[in-house]
């Protein structure tokens, strides 16, 4: 039977003391409605690491860049600020340290309210991200955590330490993969992350089998067969996505949907 509630100092023992006091429990009231509105919990307590939502922006022709390294700007203003609003219903944003190296992003929720700091996290194996990103120069916004793993460089050390002096957390997975670095992230708070970005981060959370939900924004652009393809070719077949929701944003269409179901 699934567990009244998965977190070890609960799972079952309200309703034991309610109903020893005399109080009739009803048990699976908008049971699937719970689940869905508890999924970074859940995804927590039964698999140890953050409900995974992957967005990208992608022309028609299916491409997220013009080319390997080159930034390129796809969406619209209205699109632009629906990103925000996702950004402030998260605890975490999380990119791929190429993502840092080529566009130097803020990452952070801009022109929407939001209550509580945004954790910033980058997936870097060999502490490339450099001291003076711009990341660093918004810590009042939230913390910055970069999360390595894998065979450290021969200078790991002094790179450390100059990221720890711009104000950056510095978390050594225990293993060299997107999973590993992700069930580090529940220790700092994060039970929710929306991966941005790049096309590297994307194909492992693909390949790992990771991705809970995506957030597609598709651009009326046609960018060629030179672009960088969506997540590097793999992805979901958009007509299988639970709970799938289609809006118009501007001139683009977003397309969002879950990949897992809660559990």
């Amino acid at each position: 039977m699934r567990a009244l509630n998965p977190y070890p100092l609960v799972n079952g023992r309200g309703v034991v003391e309610l109903r020893a006091n005399g109080i009739e429990v009803d048990l699976g009231v908008e049971a699937e409605a719970a689940r869905r509105q508890n999924r970074p919990f859940l995804s927590v307590m039964t698999r140890g690491r953050p409900w995974v939502t992957v967005k990208a922006a992608t022309s028609l022709d299916g491409r997220i860049a013009a080319a390997e390294g080159q930034r390129t700007a796809l969406t619209s203003t209205p699109a632009n600020l629906h990103v925000q609003y996702g950004r402030a219903v998260v605890d975490a944003i999380a990119v791929g340290v190429g993502t840092v190296l080529v566009d130097d992003p803020l990452l952070t929720a801009r022109d929407v309210y939001r209550d509580r700091p945004l954790t910033r996290v980058v997936f870097d194996r060999q502490l490339r991200t450099p001291p003076e990103a711009k990341l660093f120069t918004t810590l009042s916004a939230g913390p910055v955590v970069v999360v390595t793993c894998g065979t450290p460089v021969a200078d790991a050390a002094d790179r450390m330490a100059r990221l720890l002096d711009v104000g950056a957390t510095v978390v050594a997975a225990p293993e060299a993969t997107l999973t590993s670095a992700l069930e580090c992230l529940p220790a700092l708070d994060v039970h929710s992350v929306e991966i941005e970005g790049g096309a590297e981060v994307h194909a492992a959370a693909w390949d790992e089998g990771i991705v809970d939900a995506v957030q597609i924004y598709v651009a009326p652009v046609w960018l060629g067969a030179a672009g960088v393809p969506l997540f590097a070719g793999r992805g979901p077949e958009l007509l299988m996505l639970d709970h799938p929701h289609v809006d118009l944003l501007g001139p683009d269409v977003l397309i969002e949907g879950d990949v897992h179901r809660p559990r």
